[in-house]
């Protein structure tokens, strides 16, 4: 039986802490003088602001200030607005000027001693408008004009669907969606004399940081991202959102602490949804079901201040063979808060919209769903004229098929029955690109025999602390529960978003390679050290074994626990360090300095010197 620690039943090291409430999330953080931000939003989708009426508000019991377009600091808009990786949730920053784009927009934030306090307030701050006509549906919209957002073709599929024996031409919708976490989108700054820390709920403490100095201004190592816990996110907290500006904002302007959390009534509106989707699918097909053509017509709409694609027309040219294929995708613009990644952004639906298409031409041939779709089976990725790395559908569709019992379907209408429920059987295909994004990891050993690893990528409730635990530990022997893990907190080493399943792909080769850089130095500490045991060996012949350094071809009990290597040397602890692929992965060789304005797990060790 495996000893490993990978795939074993491990309890989460930060399960404790949650379930006690002791786990810190973005408005947990205590701290002194701290003031309330409250927005106000907008009650019109489209218009100006003629008046803003802030008299009675500011006098009430509380009020500290009272921010809008006509006070406000500056804010700056992003030099590369429509790159999402490297821009807030809107381009435009929070404001900017009088006008208004959509219904929730942030028009003025009271800030008062009190949340109570500034929550009466702003519901006295009167707004009066110029209001115009609103478009919030894509029939509303001008017809979309100039080149497609996406676009992809081989073939030609016009022509090849003209000629087709067997056409089919629809079009499906598919609603918009809001991601509502538990944890609600929430900032607290705090400034320090040219300095901001933000205590943030973000899938993105790097991204978050960039995005805020160049919004807010300031060098990028004047911005501090703290965010040791995410309550979720589900691709809503990717980029960070008008109210973490105008936290930011506020903070600096009261010189108090500012706390600002978005009420789960403008979750709706102001930090992003998945887009409606309209999806015309073309397919022609021989009698007995080849697939001849397939053209994928994708519409969605994106707000009048960005430029988000929800990219339904990824999986269209890969999924299913066929010669002649084209997929294009258009934007328009609309009165509407901008969209944003939700769980399998763009794949879900637009495989929503194919899948459908592929049923409705089974019913038409009079085929089994299953065997069209293996009538039209990819053996490579005919977009790219590549091979796949690696492709197990069809073993998937014969392994579901037999367990499900498909071979007892029945596709008439009305003729399977349980009892008195009336039955049907569907099933579909889908797929999610395997991506991965680059990380940087920090792993040390210290004299007490424990290790720590850290980077500055976050965990969003799905387990990234136990993951870098257990890595460590598989490398190491180092028990789970004495393997200290920070994360969530800018000035730790780059880490990855936590987005597109990427999180572990990107963080899991860095955590192993800095671990054996680490192990790898501490070898060779053990062979260049006058008392050590294996002095002037072969550091090659040596491993470490449950904790202990020993020769590879003796048991792990025959070693020494490696603290006491690193005691021998009079070292406090080694580090291993890795870095991105174009960077060299660094050993070195020295006493470990305090760690400077690092955030922890709560509730674990302290850091050592």
């Amino acid at each position: 039986m495996s000893s490993s620690v990978i795939g074993a039943a491990v309890s989460r090291i930060d399960g404790k802490l949650k379930v006690t409430g002791a786990a810190r999330y973005a408005v947990d953080h205590p701290m002194d003088r701290l003031a309330y931000g409250v927005g106000v939003p907008s009650t019109i989708a489209n218009g100006k602001i003629t008046r803003i009426d802030t008299s009675v508000a500011q006098r009430m019991l509380g009020v500290i200030t009272i921010l809008h377009h006509g006070n406000a600091d500056p804010l700056f808009r992003p030099a590369n607005p429509f790159e999402r990786d490297s821009h807030a949730g809107e381009s435009r920053p929070p404001f900017d000027d009088e006008n208004v784009y959509y219904y929730g927009q942030f028009v003025a934030l009271v800030v008062a001693n009190t949340f109570e306090q500034a929550q009466d307030a702003a519901a006295q701050v009167k707004v009066e408008y110029a209001e115009s006509k609103p478009s919030v549906r894509i029939s509303e919209a001008p017809a979309p004009a100039g080149p497609p957002m996406r676009h992809y073709s081989r073939g030609d599929a016009d022509g090849s669907f003209k000629s087709a024996p067997v056409q089919l031409d629809v079009t499906y919708t598919t609603p918009a969606e809001t991601h509502n976490p538990m944890e609600m989108h929430a900032t607290i700054a705090v400034w320090n004399g040219d300095k901001v820390a933000l205590y943030e709920t973000t899938q993105g403490v790097v991204n978050h940081q960039h995005v805020m100095s160049e919004m807010i201004g300031i060098p990028l190592e004047d911005v501090h991202v703290i965010s040791p816990f995410c309550g979720s996110g589900f691709g809503g907290k990717l980029f960070p959102w008008p109210h973490s500006m105008l936290a930011a904002m506020a903070a600096r302007r009261t010189q108090r602490p500012v706390k600002v959390s978005v009420p789960r009534s403008m979750m709706f509106t102001t930090v992003g949804h998945r887009p409606f989707t309209q999806q015309r699918l073309r397919i022609g097909a021989t009698q007995d079901g080849k697939l001849i053509s397939l053209r994928h017509d994708v519409i969605t709409p994106s707000s009048i201040v960005d430029d988000y694609a929800e990219n339904c027309t990824e999986p269209t040219p890969l999924l299913y063979s066929c010669p002649n294929v084209t997929s294009q995708q258009q934007l328009v613009h609309l009165n509407i808060g901008t969209p944003t990644p939700m769980r399998g952004p763009g794949t879900t639906p637009g495989l929503f919209a194919l899948e459908s298409a592929m049923d409705e031409l089974a019913i038409k041939l009079n085929l089994d769903p299953l065997d069209l779709r293996l009538r039209n089976y990819a053996e490579t990725d005919e977009s790219s004229n590549k091979a796949f790395s690696s492709k197990h559908l069809r073993e998937a569709y014969q392994k579901g098929a037999e367990r499900f019992g498909w071979s007892r379907r029945n596709p008439k209408v009305g003729s399977m029955r349980d009892g008195n429920l009336i039955l049907g059987w569907g099933m579909g295909t889908c797929t999610w690109p395997a991506g991965r994004g680059t990380a940087e990891v920090r792993v040390r050993l210290n004299a007490d025999g424990t290790a720590r690893a850290s980077s500055a990528t976050q965990d969003i409730g799905t387990g990234t602390y136990t993951v870098f635990a257990q890595v460590v530990s598989e490398k190491t022997g180092i028990p789970v529960e004495k393997v200290d893990v920070v994360l969530g907190d800018s000035s730790l080493p780059p880490g990855p978003m936590s987005g597109g399943s990427t999180g572990n792909a990107s963080v899991l080769p860095a955590i192993a390679q800095a671990t054996q850089t680490a192990v790898d130095t501490l070898m060779e500490i053990a062979v260049r050290t006058d008392c050590s045991p294996f002095h002037n060996a072969d550091a090659k012949t040596l491993t470490m074994t449950g904790g202990r350094v020993h020769a590879q071809d003796k048991p792990a009990e025959s070693g020494v626990p490696f603290g006491d290597i690193l005691k021998m040397r009079r070292l406090a602890g080694v580090d291993g360090r890795r870095r991105p692929v174009r960077m060299r992965a660094q050993g070195t060789f020295r006493v470990i300095p305090s760690a400077r304005n690092s955030v922890r797990l709560p509730g674990t060790r302290a850091l050592r010197a």
